[in-house]
């Protein structure tokens, strides 16, 4: 009887439960003043509101994510935000590619990826401008990773990319 009443309970509760890296959770305005687009993200990453957006991470750490909701000329002023905490963090840039541009969807997207190292090893820094279509507006996508959690994480962030709805 106890052990019926336990697998009972357990059923009950694992449909509530979110599963690691599938399931994805409601919706997140990248602003909630100015919500120009959406994304989605899995259930079991820690997300918060910032000043510009919204931020998340990985349960591992490994990833760790900020949507902003910026001026184009704000970009250089964000960026250099971001070197300070990346510096706090012992990141160090080592490298850089070229700024590579896109239309995705009707709307322009550029991308940087800057090749760094941290007290964990490699890490990767990605910069993704995407023009919401909204006059002086621009969502910054800043995205940084261990080469590990970039790997393990690939397929649960191509599904929160593929997922910004725009409004």
């Amino acid at each position: 009887m106890l052990r019926t009443t336990l697998v009972a309970l357990a059923i009950a509760l694992g449909a509530y439960m979110p599963i690691s890296g599938g399931a994805l959770a409601g919706p997140l305005a990248i602003t909630s003043a100015d919500p120009v687009a959406i994304v989605t993200i899995p259930d079991a990453w820690p997300n918060s509101k910032v000043a510009r957006g919204v931020e998340f991470k990985t349960p591992d750490d490994e990833i760790y994510v900020w949507f902003e909701l910026i001026a184009p000329g704000e970009m250089d002023a964000v960026q250099k935000e971001h070197d300070v905490y990346f510096q706090k963090e012992g990141v160090r840039i080592t490298g850089s590619s070229e700024t590579t541009k896109q239309e995705i969807n009707g709307r322009a997207w550029s991308f940087t990826e800057l090749k760094a190292t941290s007290k964990d090893g490699p890490s990767i820094i990605r910069y993704v401008a995407i023009n919401p279509n909204v006059a002086g507006k621009i969502i910054l996508m800043t995205y940084w990773a261990s080469e590990d959690g970039h790997k393990k994480h690939d397929a649960a962030m191509r599904k929160i990319v593929d997922s910004i709805a725009f409004k």
